[in-house]
C-alpha cells in the first residue's frame, strides 16, 4: 500500500481491506490515521504581478519553515524563463530562517504569463516545493486633463 501525502497538510487516512490466513478474521477494514505536518509556508501562496507596461511590478513571496524540520534551499529553477526574474536572500523574521523572492516582472508587452518557481531543498522526499507566478500585465493608461 502507498499513501502520497504530497499537498496535503492536517488529518490523512486511508482504509485497506486486509485478508488473511486466520478463520476467525478472514477478513476486515485497517483504516490509517495521522497528521501531514506543513514542510513548508509560502506566504503569500501564489505572486500575482498586475500592472501596466510603463510600472514597476513586483511582489515578495516568503518561504520558511513549516514542520520542525529545519529548511535548506539548494537550488532553484523555472519551467518557462522570460517573462519575470526573481532574487532569492537568506534572512531572519522573528528569529526563524526565512527566504525572501523578489520576483520582478519583465514582459514589455500586454498579456499574461503563467509559470512555476521549483525550489529543491534539502529534504528530497518534500521536494520541489512551488511558487506559482502569474502575470497580467495591461497597456498604460495616460490621463488628459
Amino acid at each position: 500500500m502507498k499513501f502520497s501525502t504530497k499537498s496535503r497538510i492536517g488529518k490523512a487516512s486511508k482504509s485497506i481491506r486486509v485478508e488473511t490466513s486466520d478463520p476467525a478474521n478472514a477478513k476486515f477494514n485497517l483504516k490509517l490515521t495521522g497528521e501531514v505536518k506543513q514542510f513548508a509556508i509560502i506566504t503569500p501562496s501564489k505572486a500575482i504581478l498586475k500592472g501596466t507596461i510603463s510600472e514597476k511590478i513586483s511582489q515578495v513571496v516568503t518561504v520558511a519553515q513549516g514542520s520542525k524540520e529545519p529548511l535548506t534551499i539548494l537550488q532553484t529553477s523555472t519551467l518557462n524563463k522570460g517573462d519575470f526574474r526573481y532574487s532569492m536572500k537568506e534572512t531572519e523574521i522573528d528569529g526563524k530562517k526565512v527566504y525572501e523572492f523578489l520576483i520582478e516582472n519583465t514582459k514589455t508587452s500586454v498579456g499574461r504569463y503563467s509559470d512555476k518557481i521549483f525550489i529543491f531543498t534539502d529534504n528530497m522526499e518534500q521536494n520541489p516545493i512551488t511558487i506559482i507566478v502569474s502575470g497580467d500585465i495591461q497597456e498604460s493608461v495616460f490621463k488628459i486633463n
